[in-house]
C-alpha cells in the first residue's frame, strides 16, 4: 500500500502514547507558575494537569488557562473563579482553549455576558435571565455574580437543567430538593466520565471512531429523565396540574369546550351535563376549556362538575406540545364519551391524533349551524371536520334537525351512517315564568325587545329599517357590537342598552313583543327562553329557528324584506290580547316536545355506557 493508506495504529498503542503525553505534561507543569502577563496584576493559582478522559491535549489546555488567572485584585474576580469549572467552560467552545493568553474568568466576565456561556454546570445564564428578569440590567458585572452574592441564598433557581420548577409538584418536592438531586446525579455522572469506566470506555471508542469523539462536547450539557427538554416537561407539568385540578379522579364524560361562552343560560354543554347528573354524579362530570378561560356563568353545570381551564396551563407551551397534552388527557380519563363542543385545540389535534384517539375512546363533535362570510361563503367547523373525522366518532351531536338533514344531503348519508346523527332538542327551562303583558296608558309607545351581538349574523342593518319604517314604537336593544367601524348610526326610536348578565334581568313586563332579525341560526337558546314567558316573538324562520317559531309565532322567511317584519309587528300590537294567547300556546307545544326528562333519557342513552361490573374491561 502507499503512504497514503497506512495502516492506523493498533487502539493499545494509541492508549500507551496517551498516557505517556499526560505523564510528562503533568511533571512539567506540577507546582510552576506561569508568567504573569505584562500589565495585570494579581498572583496566579497552582496549576498542575489533572489528567481525564478527554485526553492529554485538552487538559493541557485547561492547565495552561488556569494559568492566565489572576487572583488577589478584584474581589468579584475571585468570587467567580472560586466557583468556576474552566473544563466545562472551555467544553463549550473547545476553540477558545486553542488561545494560549486566554483567561477564561476574564473572558467569561467580559464577553460570555453576550454569547450566554455557562460559568459551572450547575449554572445557565439563560435560565436565571429567563426565571429572574429583573436581574437583566442589575448593578453586577455578571447575573452569575448576582446569584452568587444574592439570589443563591434567596432560593433563585438557576440550574440549566430543563423543568425542575414546574416537574417539582409532579415529583411532590420542592424545587430546591429537586435542584439538589439534579446536582448530586450530575456531578456522578461528570466524574464517571471524566475519570471512571464510562469515559474510559468513550475514550476507547473514539479511538477507533474519532467521530465519538465529538460527543464529549455534550458532557457541558447532560440531560437527564425526566429533566430533558423544556417542550416534555412542561408537557408533563401541564398534564399533572390538570388532573390536580380534576381532583386526580377519572371521569364518566368529558367536555371539551372553546371557553366558558358567552351568555348566562346554560347552552347545550350545560343541558347536557344536567341531563347526565340525573343518571351519574355531578362529579363524573369533567369541564376542560382549551382555547380561553374563565368562569362559567352560575347554574350552566350541576354543582359538583369538575372544570380544568387548560388554556391557561397550556398558554406558554407550542402547538403541537399542547395539542398531545390535551389527548393525553382525554384518553387518561377513561370516559365513556369525550364531547367536542367547538374546541379549535382538540379539532386541530384530530387531524394528527384522530385515530389513535378514536382507537380508545368515544369520540362525539357537537356541530352548530356554520358562519357565513361578507362575500356568502360559509364556513364553520362541519364544513372543515365531518368529512375527515365521521368514520372515526362515536357520533355527531347537533341542536337542530335542520343541520342534520343539511350534513345528510350534503355528504349523502346512508341509512346505516345516520344511526350515528344525534338531534339533541334542548329542553325549554319551566322555571321562567310568564310576563304578565305591560299595562300603559294608551299615549305610551309600544316597546319591541332585541337581543344579540351586533354582527352580520343578527342583520342589524335590517333591524334599523325595521325601526325607520315603525316610528311609533321604540326598540330596546340589549348587547354589544363586534361589527368593525363601531356601531352604525342608530334611529332615534331604537335605544342599546349595553349587555345583559342573565334573561331574567331583562324587564319582560315591559315587552310588548320579542324581535328576532337572525340571517342564519341554528335553534337559539334566547328564542327557547323568550318562548317561556309568553312574549310574542316575531322572527325570522332560518335553519334551526323554524322548530321553535311555526304557527304559534310570526315567522318571516329569510327572502323577505322589512315590510313582512313591519306587518307582523302591527298584527301583534293591534290585538296585545290575542297575541298573548298565541304565544301561551307556544309555551305549552314547546313544554311537551322538549322536556327536560325525554331529554335525559336520549342523552343518557347516547352518552353513557353500560354499566359494568369491577371485573369487566372497559
Amino acid at each position: 500500500m502507499g503512504d497514503d493508506h497506512r495502516a492506523a495504529p493498533e487502539p493499545s498503542s494509541l492508549m500507551r502514547k496517551a498516557r505517556a503525553g499526560a505523564g510528562r505534561l503533568k511533571r512539567s507543569l506540577a507546582g510552576a507558575d506561569a508568567p504573569a502577563p505584562k500589565g495585570r496584576p494579581g498572583r496566579p493559582p497552582e496549576v498542575t494537569v489533572e489528567p481525564t478522559h478527554l485526553g492529554p491535549v485538552f487538559d493541557e489546555r485547561v492547565a495552561r488557562a488556569l494559568g492566565q488567572v489572576r487572583l488577589g485584585a478584584d474581589d468579584d474576580y475571585d468570587l467567580v473563579y472560586d466557583h468556576f469549572d474552566v473544563r466545562h467552560y472551555l467544553l463549550q467552545a473547545p476553540h477558545a482553549a486553542e488561545r494560549p493568553g486566554l483567561d477564561p474568568v476574564d473572558h467569561f466576565l467580559t464577553v460570555s455576558p453576550e454569547v450566554r456561556r455557562s460559568p459551572h454546570p450547575d449554572f445557565s445564564p439563560e435560565v436565571y435571565r429567563t426565571r429572574h428578569p429583573e436581574h437583566e440590567h442589575g448593578p453586577e458585572r455578571s447575573p452569575y455574580l448576582e446569584w452568587l452574592k444574592r439570589g443563591r441564598d434567596a432560593g433563585e433557581i438557576a440550574d440549566p437543567a430543563a423543568g425542575v420548577v414546574e416537574l417539582a409538584p409532579v415529583l411532590g418536592m420542592e424545587p430546591g430538593e429537586v435542584v439538589d438531586l439534579v446536582r448530586e446525579r450530575r456531578a456522578d455522572l461528570r466524574e464517571r466520565l471524566l475519570h471512571g469506566t464510562l469515559g474510559e470506555m468513550l475514550a476507547k471508542a473514539a479511538v477507533i471512531e474519532p467521530l465519538i469523539g465529538e460527543g464529549w462536547l455534550e458532557l457541558s450539557r447532560p440531560r437527564m429523565i425526566p429533566f430533558t427538554l423544556p417542550g416534555a416537561t412542561a408537557q408533563v407539568a401541564a398534564l399533572h396540574a390538570a388532573h390536580e385540578a380534576a381532583g386526580f379522579r377519572r371521569a364518566r364524560v368529558v367536555f371539551v369546550v372553546n371557553r366558558p361562552r358567552w351568555g348566562g343560560g346554560r347552552r347545550l354543554e350545560g343541558h347536557v351535563a344536567h341531563a347526565l347528573a340525573t343518571e351519574v354524579s355531578p362529579e363524573d362530570i369533567v369541564v376542560i376549556y382549551t382555547d380561553d378561560g374563565g368562569a362559567s356563568p352560575a347554574d350552566r353545570f350541576p354543582r359538583g362538575v369538575r372544570e380544568v381551564d387548560l388554556a391557561a396551563l397550556v398558554a406558554d407551551l407550542e402547538t403541537e406540545d399542547a395539542q398531545f397534552v390535551l389527548v393525553t388527557l382525554l384518553r387518561s380519563f377513561g370516559a365513556d364519551a369525550i364531547v367536542n363542543v367547538n374546541s379549535r385545540l382538540l379539532y386541530h389535534a384530530l387531524r394528527v391524533y384522530g385515530r389513535a384517539l378514536a382507537a380508545s375512546e368515544r369520540l362525539f363533535l357537537v356541530f352548530f349551524c356554520n358562519e357565513q362570510t361578507a362575500l356568502g361563503v360559509w364556513y364553520g367547523w362541519s364544513q372543515r371536520y365531518f368529512y375527515r373525522t365521521f368514520d372515526q366518532l362515536a357520533g355527531v351531536i347537533t341542536d337542530s334537525h335542520a343541520l342534520v338533514e343539511d350534513l345528510r344531503d350534503t355528504y349523502r348519508l346512508t341509512d346505516q351512517a345516520m344511526q350515528r346523527m344525534h338531534v339533541f332538542s334542548a329542553p325549554v327551562d319551566a322555571r321562567l315564568e310568564v310576563a304578565e303583558p305591560p299595562t300603559r296608558d294608551p299615549a305610551e309607545r309600544p316597546q319591541i325587545f332585541w337581543a344579540g351581538r351586533w354582527d352580520r349574523q343578527k342583520r342589524i342593518d335590517l333591524l334599523f329599517r325595521i325601526a325607520q319604517a315603525l316610528p311609533e314604537v321604540d326598540i330596546r336593544m340589549w348587547g354589544e357590537s363586534v361589527l368593525r367601524g363601531g356601531r352604525r348610526r342608530v334611529p332615534a326610536n331604537v335605544h342599546p342598552q349595553g349587555p345583559y348578565g342573565h334573561f331574567t334581568d331583562l324587564p319582560l313586563g315591559e315587552a310588548d313583543l320579542w324581535l328576532y332579525t337572525s340571517g342564519w341560526d341554528g335553534v337559539p337558546s334566547l328564542l327557547l327562553e323568550v318562548a317561556m314567558t309568553g312574549v310574542p316573538i316575531v322572527g325570522t324562520r332560518v335553519g334551526g329557528t323554524g322548530e321553535v317559531l311555526g304557527e304559534h309565532a310570526w315567522p318571516i322567511d329569510l327572502e323577505a324584506d322589512a315590510d313582512a317584519y313591519v306587518r307582523a309587528v302591527r298584527e301583534v300590537l293591534a290585538d296585545p290580547a290575542a297575541a298573548r294567547v298565541r304565544a301561551a300556546r307556544l309555551r305549552a307545544r314547546l313544554q311537551q316536545e322538549r322536556s327536560a326528562a325525554a331529554f335525559a333519557t336520549q342523552v343518557s342513552r347516547v352518552l353513557l355506557l353500560p354499566a359494568q361490573s369491577d371485573g369487566d374491561a372497559r
